[in-house]
């Protein structure tokens, strides 16, 4: 349960970010702000600062800023949304999702800077999960994995290769502790995803190498852009490849997914939020009414053209593609919790 917590807590700092891209934009160029909350539904906590209504919500998976000149019965005037310069509107509506960009790129500088980045792993065990095979064997972090069913591991790599290329197998692991040799059985585990390789429950030792500000900032840089460009390829493949669509998760299976990650260590999981935060980024970006990519579309038709789209028809287009988003989110949320329904159960 604390690591759902945990997840449900990233999400938020990722919808927070977003949406304080928004808000910032929004006040630098002097757009009237009036509600800036975290999450929808009910109100737990809020307060009025100034324009400006803040909350939080009782439904974490989301959050707006409320600006003047955005409905369509708005007077406008100087501080609304519609009156300021196409470029103007543009920033506003691009610092969301730039904001989730930015975002990972601190999260992933961040740790090259404090523990410095993988550089491969070792045959040493670091971490166990509780319950799986490698703890019921009595293994212990620090035990170090020297050969598989009689055959020498050279390395962590090795190791886990091994590992995973045999599911539901039994596998003899000789072990090293304080150079005492022993061996022990143990039966490996489908991945609860996958279903494709072996588990037994440990992470290895990882061998790290510290960095100095002006390489952690150019590493940040480099794996922000390689996890962009991973997922922009992921959502090509989506459109073109139909059967992919079975896989796709809602809001539930990725705060799972992040439990999931949290409960394998804290640097898996910084890593993996840095990639959800990217994922939501450039999903906003995604030119469909209702997201940012929508809206910026807009604008730029605008800019070129050099007169706005109606806003009245603008509207119902983003309330149609709102409700779309919505129809496709239901029956996701109903499956996600179906799959985690059922992995429990089998466990």
């Amino acid at each position: 349960m604390p690591n759902i917590v945990l997840a449900i807590i990233a999400f938020g700092v990722m919808i927070f970010v977003h949406e304080l891209g928004h808000f910032l934009v929004a006040k630098r160029v002097g757009v009237t702000v009036y509600a800036f909350a975290l999450g929808f539904g009910p109100r737990l906590i809020g307060f009025r600062r100034g324009d400006t209504q803040y909350a939080i919500n009782l439904l974490p998976f989301g959050g707006y800023v409320r600006m003047a000149g955005e409905d369509l019965d708005d007077a406008g005037g100087p501080g609304s949304f519609r009156s300021k310069s196409v470029w103007q509107r543009i920033a506003v509506v691009a610092a969301g999702p730039g904001m989730n960009l930015l975002l990972a790129f601190v999260l992933l500088t961040g740790m090259a800077l404090a523990v410095g980045i993988p550089v491969g792993v070792t045959n040493r065990i670091g971490k166990l999960q509780p319950g799986w095979p490698a703890e019921q064997a009595g293994l212990r972090p620090g035990d170090a994995i020297v050969a598989i069913n009689g055959v020498p591991m050279r390395d962590g790599r090795e190791v886990v290769d091994t590992i995973h290329a045999h599911p539901n197998e039994r596998l003899v692991l000789t072990v090293d502790r304080d150079g005492q040799q022993f061996t022990v059985s143990v039966t490996s585990r489908l991945e609860p995803r996958q279903k494709k390789i072996g588990l037994i429950g440990f992470s290895p030792e990882p061998i790290r190498e510290r960095m100095g500000p002006g390489r952690a900032f150019a590493w940040g840089v480099q794996n922000t852009v390689q996890y962009a460009s991973v997922i922009l390829t992921t959502l090509v493949q989506l459109v073109r490849d139909r059967e992919m669509l079975d896989q796709l998760g809602g809001p539930v299976a990725a705060v799972d997914f992040l439990g999931e990650a949290a409960r394998a260590g804290f640097e898996i999981f910084l890593h993996t939020a840095a990639l959800f935060s990217i994922m939501i980024g450039l999903f906003n970006l995604i030119p469909f009414p209702a997201l940012d990519g929508g809206r910026l579309s807009f604008l730029i038709v605008e800019a070129f053209r050099r007169r706005p789209v109606d806003p009245r028809r603008e509207g119902y287009i983003h309330l149609v593609g709102f409700a779309l988003l919505l129809l496709l989110l239901v029956p996701l949320t109903m499956r996600d919790i179906g799959r985690i329904v059922q992995t429990w159960l089998g466990r």
